[in-house]
């Protein structure tokens, strides 16, 4: 009689170990991607000057851009802020751009890059690789934004100095 309970506690023991392992580690296995409305801190359609206090709060998180026109340099990429007609957030456009001679660092930037999205977002939901035009391309649609993240690594020389032959450009709009 003693041998029947010791079985069935053992069996009741482990299908309680079986049921908090799946639903216990169920988020670890179906993560799903995060729903921001928006880039960063930054909401879409956030008029530019509540755009701007903003980016006050955090400016010890940028860096000073390397190409003319970008607004700000955050996650080692030069940033550009869009807005629409009524002057309201609309797309951040982020990209870093390495000359030819740089294509280890290129590739090592994008896997940092992919990895952070990844942990961001989740898997992407699109993967292109065209690996004829040297391009790779991961797609995520979440619910308030689209991210666009693309890898360039076809050998081009741009100007004399081989600038812009390879880069990372990662585009955030809403959906």
């Amino acid at each position: 009689m003693m041998a029947i309970e010791n079985n069935r506690m053992i069996k009741v023991f482990t299908s309680l170990i079986i049921v908090f392992v799946l639903f216990g580690c169920s988020h670890i296995v179906a993560q799903k991607p995060k729903n921001f409305n928006g880039w960063e801190f930054l909401q879409w359609k956030l008029r530019k000057d509540s755009v701007i206090k903003i980016l006050n709060v955090y400016k010890s998180k940028f860096e000073s851009p390397n190409a003319l026109d970008a607004d700000f340099k955050y996650e080692g990429m030069n940033t550009w802020l869009e807005y629409d007609n009524n002057n309201q957030l609309n797309k951040v456009h982020q990209r870093h751009d390495f000359a030819v001679i740089y294509l280890k660092d290129a590739k090592t930037f994008y896997k940092k890059t992919r990895a952070r999205l990844i942990k961001t977002y989740g898997r992407p939901g699109h993967k292109e690789f065209n690996r004829k035009g040297c391009v790779e391309t991961l797609i995520w649609e979440l619910k308030y934004t689209r991210v666009v993240c693309e890898f360039n690594y076809q050998y081009k020389i741009i100007d004399e100095f081989g600038a812009g032959s390879y880069w990372v450009d990662v585009v955030f709009s809403p959906e």
